[in-house]
Order: structure tokens, then sequence, then C-alpha cells
């Protein structure tokens, strides 16, 4: 164990102790108490007050030098029975230069539980990113190690990124899926000034999650667009019709077909990774156990069902043979049949 850790131990058992004692006499203590136990504790256990740097109003309430080594320390307390907590703003919270940043937290149990001190690194406790005017950081202590936002996400950059449109940028990338609202003028974009792969993004975004938009219904997409991720596009529609029609042995494929086919490998991915949240809110389905072979089969289904084709579309696939010959069904349902045999077999070859 390091002596910081050594030194924190001590200080959380501290703090332990202290709220045991006041949980007796039935004590009410606020967020400032809390701060003024803490701080006792790190006098208690030999940090010079000399050394201490105390801010109620920014992040982190304390820093301290032990040892030669600065030591930054975060202060919660909850009332409830979990160690979760909204944190503070993500411009400040996870670009803090103290590399040894630290959460303390106090849970006072509620009518549940006892009174508990924990400590942690704070970057291991970052479970999500919260959007409300601002993007604040949530915590929670009891994250499995790993599962913390910046490993999943591959993250770590936002630490290092000077404030700015890169890292609004950024925000709005990690921010794409099943966030609520984060508005600011300043942070708004136009899709026309999105880069090639950022636009190629948000295409399969609105494929997977929202699979009405092959048919031209963007009418739940293009709110998202706007108020989820922060871009503005004038002609919704472009997103998912640029490019033409391209001829495949049996079938042509109109625009959205073909990027569909083309791309397959990308949507594959993002249908891997959604949420349960976004399988709940996008799809009306709840159960986190979905095996990925049954969600591509959902997502298909729901593709076959939703998919548009036009008259120029048809026309064009009049000279195939398959239209040519008696038909029990429309030329839109022999048209999607193609379409979905062909997407079936380029997911048949991605998965090999």
């Amino acid at each position: 164990m390091n002596n910081y850790d050594e030194l924190l131990n001590r200080v959380t058992l501290r703090v332990q102790e202290k709220m045991e004692e006041l949980h007796a006499k039935k004590a009410k203590v606020t967020g400032g108490k809390f701060e003024d136990i803490v701080y006792a504790a790190l006098i208690a256990e030999g940090v010079s007050p000399d050394e201490i740097s105390h801010s109620t109003q920014r992040f982190p309430d304390f820093i301290f030098t032990y040892n030669n080594q600065e030591i930054a320390v975060e202060v919660k307390k909850v009332d409830n029975n979990k160690w979760e907590v909204l944190g503070g703003s993500i411009y400040e919270s996870l670009r803090n230069k103290i590399e040894l940043t630290f959460i303390l937290m106090g849970k006072f149990g509620g009518k549940r539980g006892e009174p508990e001190a924990r400590f942690r690194r704070y970057q291991e406790c970052v479970s999500d990113l919260s959007v409300t005017h601002n993007p604040r950081v949530k915590i929670n202590l009891d994250l499995p190690k790993g599962e913390d936002f910046l490993t999943k996400n591959e993250a770590f950059d936002l630490l290092d990124m000077e404030e700015g449109p890169e890292l609004d940028r950024r925000i709005r990338a990690l921010l794409r899926t099943d966030k609520s609202t984060w508005y600011k003028d300043e942070t708004v974009i136009s899709f026309s000034e999105l880069t090639k792969e950022e636009k190629l993004a948000y295409f399969i975004d609105g494929v997977v999650l929202f699979p009405e938009v092959t048919q031209g219904n963007y009418s739940n997409f293009a709110p998202w667009l706007t108020y989820k991720c922060l871009v503005w596009c004038g002609n919704i529609r472009d997103v998912f019709t640029a490019g033409g029609t391209k001829e495949y042995d049996s079938f042509v494929a109109s625009a959205i077909m073909n990027r569909i086919i083309e791309r397959v490998d990308l949507v594959i991915q993002r249908i891997e990774k959604m949420t349960p949240e976004e399988l709940k809110r996008h799809w009306d389905y709840s159960e986190e156990s979905f095996s990925l072979d049954n969600r591509i089969e959902k997502w298909i289904e729901q593709i076959e069902r939703n998919i548009a084709t036009s008259r120029k579309l048809i026309e064009r696939n009049k000279t195939k043979h398959f239209l040519k010959r008696k038909r029990k069904t429309t030329y839109r349902e022999i048209i999607v049949s193609e379409f979905i045999k062909c997407l079936r077999k380029r997911i048949e070859d991605f998965g090999e």
C-alpha cells in the first residue's frame, strides 16, 4: 500500500468514527459540517494546516502535500444508503491536473443502514455523464474495477483536452446515446461542419436506434440529433439518402439500402453496444440478456417493416428477372425481400 493510501485509510477511519458518534447522538450533519470532519481528520493524521488548501466552491475540496506528493480530495456526503452521487462539472472534475485525486464519501444510510465512510481514486468512480444545462459526472464508489466511464469509453483523452471546440466535439461524441438535454448556443454545430466519420456515425445511429428513418420518418431522429447531440441539420433527409442507387446481382438498391449493406460492420457494432436503456427507449425491449443474434434479428425485422421503395426504384428493378415472373406479392415486398436476403448474407460474411 502506498503511503498516501495508508494516510487516506487512517483519515477515513477517523471520519467513520466521528460519523458513528454523531449518528448515536442523532445529530444533523450538513455538507459543510462533513467537510469540517474530513479536515479535522487530515490534521489529526499529521497533515500540516499550512499544507492544506481548502475550497468550498471549487473542485477538489482539499489539496495538500504529503511526503512530497500532491494529493487532492473531493468530499461528498449522501443521506441515503447508496454510494452514488452527482459530481461536479466535467470541465473541472475530469480535467483536474492533480494525478492523485481521490473522493472521500460519507454515506449516512438513511433509514436502512448505518453511517459509513470510504475513499477511492476519483477516476475509478466516474460511472457516467449526466447532462442538464452542463455536463456533470456521476459518481459511484461501488463500481467494479475497469467499469468506470473513462475506461469503458476509452475517454482518457478528456483529461488532457483544453476547453474549446475540440473538447465540445469529443463530449458530443460521448453523449450521442441516450442522454438528457445539454444545450448552449456555442456548443451546437451544423451537420455540414462534421467530419466524414462523424456524419457516418450519425447515419449508423439513425438506422439502428430509429429504424423508421428508412421510410423517411425523421420525427424522432431530428429532435434527438439537435437536443441530445447538439447537431443542427437543415435537411435531415440528406443524412440518409445522400448518394445514388447501386445495382446488385438480383436487385437495384436505393441509396439508404446500399449504405446499410456497405457498412453492415458498423451497424452490427452499434447494435452490440446498445445499452439496456437504449433497448428499452428505442426498441421497447427491456431484457438485458438480449443476445447479439436476437438483437440483429429484431433490427432486421424493423428494417424490413419500415424501409421504403420509391416509384423510381421500382421502375429500375423492373429490368430484373425477379420482377418479371408471376408474383403474388407487391413490387415493394419483392424488392425488400431481395434487399433483406443480401443484408443477411453480408451479416453472415461479417460474422465469419
